[in-house]
């Protein structure tokens, strides 16, 4: 991975994070949603058509687009539930640390990538943090009795969640032959604000309430959500995703800190053993040839 890479996945990681925090924090996770990815919806509107008309899309590219934003959607509605029926510091870890898992594997067997022994090391430690993270104590010793709950609604939802971004992972990769960036990010936005929108309307009068109690956070999200994503894409297209999709997850840490400091979340000392293996582990990523 080179090191320009290695930085915008860095700055994705904390704004991506940042995001999660707002949407957590939020009493309608849908209606909040919804209205974020409607305000990036329009402050990226001008910028992606420029960038269609300049590189031309072509029939193809749309399909791409199209899949893209459903996969997106159906990540965000998987998302807004664990957030409610879990903490930041345990779904944002397990969500998100299931793509150094899954995603590897797939890139090897599914677009013929390598993976390098240097690079293996690092996503095996980020995964165990991730593991160390979200368990629910703070005696290591007691892990595997904890992994024996993953059964638990709000864990299996987080599971469900983290298969989707890696699904979407993969296809976005490889919808960068056809589309730039930022308007890949674009029929992203777009799958969240049309195919969300019926439970939107349901939701008239939280939408409201979120819009008055929570405006700014919507805003500041609908600002990070797709910088986050679009430095991402950006560093896809000069390095492996097995490597890029792991390196990412530092966000990880700060979603971690931000529930145990913030929103008062338990199991502090396991969860922040968790946060070193990962850096440890995206800083081996780094280095990785």
């Amino acid at each position: 991975m080179t090191t320009a890479a290695f930085l915008l996945v860095l700055a994705a990681g904390a704004a991506h994070a940042s995001w999660n925090f707002l949407l957590k924090r939020s009493e309608h996770k849908v209606a909040f949603l919804w209205s974020f990815a409607a305000v990036s919806f329009f402050a990226f509107l001008i910028p992606a058509v420029i960038w269609a008309v300049i590189r031309g899309i072509g029939p193809r590219g749309v399909v791409f687009g199209v899949v893209s934003g459903a996969l997106h959607a159906a990540y965000g509605l998987a998302l807004s539930r664990g957030y409610q029926i879990g903490d930041l510091s345990a779904v944002y870890p397990i969500s998100r640390g299931m793509g150094p898992a899954l995603i590897p594997l797939a890139a090897v067997l599914l677009l013929d990538e390598r993976v390098s022994a240097w690079a293996g090391l690092g996503i095996a430690l980020v995964v165990l943090g991730v593991l160390l993270i979200q368990a629910e104590t703070d005696q290591p010793a007691r892990l595997l009795q904890h992994l024996r709950g993953l059964g638990r609604p709000a864990i299996t939802t987080a599971l469900v969640t983290g298969a989707l971004i890696t699904a979407y992972s993969l296809w976005d990769k490889k919808a960068l032959d056809y589309l730039p960036p930022v308007t890949l990010n674009q029929f992203s936005m777009s799958g969240y604000v049309v195919l969300l929108a019926p439970l939107a309307y349901r939701a008239r009068v939280p939408l409201r309430a979120e819009w008055r109690e929570r405006g700014w956070s919507i805003v500041a999200a609908g600002v990070l959500a797709p910088l986050a994503y679009i430095l991402v894409l950006v560093a896809l297209t000069t390095s492996r995703v097995s490597y890029v999709a792991p390196a990412r997850e530092v966000g990880i840490v700060l979603g971690a800190a931000l529930g145990i400091a913030v929103l008062h979340e338990g199991y502090g000392v396991a969860r922040i053993a968790g946060a070193a293996l990962i850096v440890a582990g995206v800083l081996t990523l780094g280095l990785a040839p």
